[in-house]
């Protein structure tokens, strides 16, 4: 059986105060649209390297499609519809 040593890993240190914040305000649309029955579901279609983003309900129907773009704007607290 191969050992493995331990290693030090180093982080990148502490995130940048906006990117706290960015965060916190996902988090925040996250919960809201829980509290509604929805979810924002991304998924890699590797057939194009790109990213397919879906609005669905709370039993995983998609509601409807969105660009990556629009749910950053969502993600940052732009109105859904």
């Amino acid at each position: 059986m191969q050992r493995f040593a331990h290693r030090l890993i180093r982080t990148a240190g502490e995130p940048e105060d906006d990117a706290l914040l960015a965060s916190a305000v996902a988090a925040g649309v996250a919960q809201e649209l829980f509290a509604k029955g929805r979810q924002v579901r991304f998924a890699v279609v590797p057939t194009r390297d790109r990213v397919a983003v879906t609005l669905c309900d709370a039993d995983g129907v998609v509601l409807s499609l969105l660009t990556p773009a629009r749910a950053l704007e969502i993600a940052a607290g732009d109105a859904l519809l």
